[in-house]
């Protein structure tokens, strides 16, 4: 499958998801948990990583939503319409970050890269360089995976230093090369496509 698909995709359930109210992104949801069943992909974990970026979210939406409110205390009283919407959007965030999350560990590393090379190869006339970005996002992949095999998970300035510069006592770092394929969209990644916009758009303006 071409990875234009996948970026299709990823965008027509992110415009889904935020079409639609809780029922529907609550029912997303359960979906979402059970595939990840089958990926072993931990959607508590990623709530957890998530945690603060979302009580924040809910709090800014449950007492800046003007409505019926909640009589708890006469200063600082929540509103029926926040809570509700407050609601909504931590369900459109945990679904639209698990999907994308979920899409990406099950692309390759050459996959992804192919991926964003695309998302970036039409702003070239603004002066993005599309291939030298997808070969800093492949040597930074490399340098994570190099530290999470030494089960050293946090960075710190030292360590920056290090990745950067290179001092003459150090072994010398086996030279990598990655190769971009500019393939072509085929008939059937075509045809996949359309679908997945059709659907998405009739089900945007019609349902």
């Amino acid at each position: 499958m071409h990875a234009l698909v996948k970026l299709v995709g990823i965008l027509c359930a992110l415009l889904l998801i935020n079409k639609y109210s809780f029922i529907f992104n609550l029912f997303l949801l359960f979906f979402i948990v059970a595939f990840s069943f089958f990926i072993k992909f931990s959607i508590p974990k990623l709530i957890f990583r998530l945690k603060f970026f979302l009580i924040i979210t809910f709090l800014l939406y449950v007492f800046n939503t003007p409505g019926e409110y909640v009589v708890l205390w006469p200063y600082l009283s929540p509103s029926f319409e926040g809570l509700s919407l407050g609601s909504t959007q931590i369900m459109r965030l945990i679904n639209s970050v698990a999907i994308i999350s979920m899409m990406i560990s099950l692309m390759s590393y050459q996959t992804l890269i192919e991926t964003f090379y695309l998302i970036f190869k039409p702003f070239k006339r603004l002066g993005i360089d599309a291939k030298r970005f997808a070969v800093r996002l492949y040597l930074t992949m490399e340098y994570v995976k190099s530290f999470q095999s030494k089960r050293k998970l946090r960075f710190n300035f030292n360590d920056l230093s290090s990745l950067l510069l290179y001092s003459g006592n150090k072994v010398p770092t086996k030279l990598t090369h990655i190769k971009i394929k500019e393939d072509r969209v085929n008939s059937l990644s075509v045809l996949i496509i359309f679908l997945i916009v059709f659907t998405t758009f009739f089900f945007i303006f019609y349902l």
